[in-house]
């Protein structure tokens, strides 16, 4: 699985635990996170797949764009453990602290890779994610329509993973409609990626994967599509095994 690109994700893996590890202490010792190999992998991997097509070598600054998306998606993940209920101080200012390390983290990268051309990106970026952790605190116990459901997952996670795909394929000087393409493949990644992992069920997770396999045919007549079908079977392989996990 992702042959293309594993030293890269390997990077990404060894640069962030060379971040956050200070006096000994691990991210896994500083807040308990269950993460799946898609939470591990996902982002920075499309990311790779979109910078690779147009044979990118992988030097520091990629390193550091994936290794900005993956903190932003770690930290969207930790402050979401504030939940819009009761809950202790301590439970409630905990995880906001650790979030708001991992995005400084983040910022540290913009900095130590000269990208601030860059920097409303990634702030835009969060703010939208943070509007939709908002709307889904705002709808909670109300009928949410399909349209309203979908805007929260669009804001929380279809957002990031169209910026990875949009990003990607700028660094890389793919412009014009396959740009847009890529940013939509990024997009459709994080939909179906984020509706399986609600209660929206299978058949809205086949129909992201359907269009974005629609893009990987589309884009085949003019670039090596491999990156983005690794990208696409890693995710489908992970949420099928998830799902006999869960039913067996």
């Amino acid at each position: 699985m992702l042959k293309s690109f594993q030293t890269e994700l390997k990077l990404v893996e060894t640069q962030m635990n060379k971040d956050i590890s200070f006096k000994s202490v691990t991210l896994e010792e500083l807040i308990d996170l269950p993460k799946t190999s898609l939470d591990n992998k996902l982002c920075p991997a499309l990311f790779f797949a979109v910078t690779t097509l147009k044979s990118q070598k992988s030097n520091n600054n990629l390193i550091n764009f994936a290794t900005i998306f993956q903190y932003i998606f770690i930290a969207n993940q930790i402050h979401r453990l504030v939940k819009d209920e009761p809950m202790t101080e301590h439970e409630r200012q905990y995880p906001v602290l650790v979030g708001d390390f991992m995005l400084g983290q983040a910022f540290s990268k913009l900095c130590e890779g000269d990208l601030f051309n860059y920097s409303n990106d990634f702030i835009r970026i969060i703010e939208e994610m943070n509007e939709g952790v908002l709307m889904r605190w705002r709808l909670k116990n109300k009928n949410i329509s399909s349209k309203d459901y979908r805007e929260i997952l669009g804001k929380e996670r279809g957002s990031l993973t169209a910026l990875v795909g949009r990003l990607g394929a700028k660094v890389s000087g793919i412009e014009g409609p396959n740009a847009k393409k890529l940013e939509d493949f990024g997009y459709l990644i994080g939909m179906a990626w984020a509706a399986w992992e609600e209660p929206l069920g299978m058949p809205i997770v086949r129909e992201y994967l359907s269009k974005a396999k629609v893009i990987i045919n589309e884009l085949r007549d003019q670039y090596s599509t491999k990156p983005l079908q690794e990208v696409f079977e890693f995710f489908n392989d992970k949420i099928r095994i998830n799902s006999e996990l869960a039913s067996s």
